[in-house]
């Protein structure tokens, strides 16, 4: 294939009917491009996304600012993160992020590519229902976090996240992380103590 082929309406006919969300985007994350299953993803027209920062649509925006860097430093990411839809619903995405660089070897650009969705979280969806549920069933419980129930417990965070993967400790599964009951860790203390 020569040269002349790999070019402008070739490459951007690529991008546009590669079968996942695709976005360009400057290192600074400005988004150049992105193809039709993007703007689905996001239920945003082109217009309203070229131009603008990937910060802005990501809705932990720190966490947004993180994944570009590990990305300019690393020049390849695998991972997991939240993007918020028109609507306000945020919706889980599985993120492949690799640098573009010249051919000096300076970065220009980012693509990235959304290979699959997790879970939609809408502000009063399922999720928000669920956990209102277990929350009314419970009703001196509090949510805490991994960080909160390893003080409490005296314990590291990673074996309360073996004891949630595992399935020895209920929770809720949030986008932003993992919240347990403060009930359910009472009963595990009661339980203990016997």
């Amino acid at each position: 294939m020569s040269s002349s082929i790999l070019s402008g309406k070739f490459l951007l006919g690529f991008l546009e009917s590669y079968p996942a969300a695709v976005s360009v985007f400057q290192p600074d994350g400005t988004m150049v491009f992105v193809n039709q299953h993007g703007c689905e993803l996001l239920k945003k027209s082109k217009q309203e996304l070229i131009g603008k920062r990937v910060q802005d649509f990501v809705a932990d925006r720190a966490m947004a600012e993180s994944i570009i860097s590990r990305i300019i430093s690393k020049g390849y990411v695998e991972t997991e993160l939240s993007v918020t839809q028109s609507n306000g619903d945020a919706l889980g995405v599985r993120l492949t992020g690799v640098l573009v660089k010249d051919g000096a070897g300076k970065p220009v650009g980012v693509v990235g590519m959304a290979r699959g969705t997790t879970t939609a979280l809408g502000k009063s969806t399922e999720i928000a229902l669920a956990v209102q549920r277990i929350l009314n069933q419970l009703p001196e419980a509090r949510m805490l976090t991994v960080e909160e129930v390893a003080n409490e417990l005296r314990v590291s965070k990673e074996t309360v996240r073996r004891w949630v993967r595992n399935g020895q400790l209920p929770c809720i599964k949030l986008p932003r992380g993992i919240r347990i009951p403060s009930e359910v860790i009472k009963d595990l203390i009661r339980l203990n103590l016997r």
